[in-house]
């Protein structure tokens, strides 16, 4: 769960070279930067480095990254005829293709070792940013368009649900392997019939409900808060404990529930991955 970041000394280090997004277009970077913290950490997965934003980007909306503000669009959707300056969604995936071949160029290097995620945002998330210009914690003005722009707003949603599709397509066929839906707990059902091996959970879902929705034959993975990175590394240990039992020792994958965070301490991390080896140990042994 966005395992490459900020939080890392070595991914500030390779980022300091150019700008956000110049580095999501160049497939070698994205390939080093999704490596990063598997030659840190014994983990299990690894997920394509990348942002949700190169999607309005693919669309023709100009993207730029923000030192202590984040992503901004210089500008955004105002009015309903400003979908007339968007691309048409099935250029998209052709736009995209430098992630297609960072996903390919990942899992030749990682040579079986561990499979790979790829991920999109999802269409009302990509809306947000697209009509806020930028991250919003109410969504103000993208909810005021679901309200007085009701047939703007599917028009927009329609838009991006055309390029995700071919988009999320093209990730599979180049070799991304793993389904996650943060705040995916009311389609559970749905995803487990999907016909992914794998569905992961958010944090806000508790284990056992999550099995009973989606039945014996999906593995489950997650789902520890990220915030509980925060406590200290014993407490980290008791939470990790807690977390396996709940789910406990068939058809699992431990993970948080959702990405790290910039101001994480790496140490933090590694006790995390320490202690589900030790108490994955512990339980399959009972």
């Amino acid at each position: 769960m966005r395992q490459a970041g900020r939080y890392l000394p070595e991914f500030r280090e390779t980022r300091a070279a150019q700008d956000f997004f110049s580095t999501c277009r160049s497939p070698e970077a994205c390939c080093e930067l999704t490596l990063q913290p598997l030659r840190r950490f014994p983990l299990d997965a690894a997920i394509i480095f990348s942002d949700i934003l190169v999607v309005p980007q693919a669309l023709g909306m100009e993207v730029t990254m923000v030192p202590g503000k984040g992503p901004s669009f210089p500008e955004p959707l105002r009015e309903e005829q400003d979908l007339e300056r968007l691309r048409d969604p099935e250029v998209v995936a052709s736009e995209l293709g430098y992630v297609f071949q960072a996903i390919t160029l990942t899992r030749q290097r990682l040579a079986g070792r561990v499979p790979l995620i790829g991920f999109a945002g999802a269409p009302w998330t990509l809306m947000t940013y697209m009509v806020e210009g930028g991250g919003s914690s109410t969504m103000a003005q993208a909810k005021r368009w679901l309200y007085q722009r009701p047939q703007a707003s599917h028009q927009l949603l329609r838009i991006l649900t055309d390029a995700l599709v071919p988009y999320l397509v093209g990730q599979v066929v180049a070799g991304a392997q793993i389904i996650f839906a943060k705040d995916g707990h009311f389609a559970l059902e749905e995803l487990a019939q999907a016909g992914y091996e794998v569905v992961g959970l958010d944090w806000t879902v508790a284990p056992k409900k999550a099995r009973e929705c989606v039945g014996k034959t999906v593995t489950l993975q997650g789902n520890l808060d990220p915030c509980a990175l925060y406590a200290s590394e014993e407490e980290i240990g008791q939470l990790v404990k807690q977390m396996l039992d709940d789910f406990g020792p068939h058809r699992y994958i431990a993970n948080l529930g959702h990405g790290l965070y910039p101001d994480m301490d790496p140490e933090h991390v590694g006790a995390f991955v320490d202690a589900v080896h030790k108490h994955s140990r512990l339980l399959r042994q009972n």
